[in-house]
């Protein structure tokens, strides 16, 4: 499978609008995320222990997201999926946390205010819709 349209485009975003349901209630959150060429089929994202939030997450019926674009990126290239699983994450944010200073502006200050508070998600993509800007082929990867 050639990921080289997905790898480009998680290089120039590092937020998506999550959308998920619970009980029938509708959902989104904007959270920051990071993914990884060896595990092409995952996102990974981070809440705080313990609060509403996470609990939305692991009780999620319905999950999708898009990816958002960064203002300075022409042509607005995202990635998004509506065949998503969400789940708590054996990955921990000291293992992410390379990741997420490489890939996110100012991250360094968020871990200091609330790194330990922090309890890692995996989203499992089925497929996802590459989109890496105005007049490029798109593509769909199923996984």
């Amino acid at each position: 499978m050639n990921i080289s349209l997905l790898k480009n485009v998680t290089r120039t975003t590092n937020k998506m609008a999550l959308s998920f349901s619970t009980d029938g209630q509708a959902n989104v959150k904007i959270v920051n995320f990071v993914w990884f060429e060896n595990k092409p089929d995952t996102l990974f994202f981070s809440s705080v222990k313990g609060t509403a939030g996470t609990r939305e997450y692991t009780q999620a019926q319905s999950v999708a997201f898009t990816s958002i674009p960064n203002s300075d990126m022409i042509g607005n290239p995202y990635i998004r999926s509506q065949n998503v699983t969400i789940h708590p994450s054996n990955t921990t944010m000291k293992e992410l946390l390379p990741k997420y200073l490489d890939s996110v502006p100012n991250y360094q200050k968020v871990w200091d205010m609330i790194g330990p508070k922090l309890e890692v998600f995996e989203l499992k993509l089925g497929d996802v819709y590459v989109d890496p800007g105005l007049g490029k082929e798109k593509i769909t990867l199923k996984f």
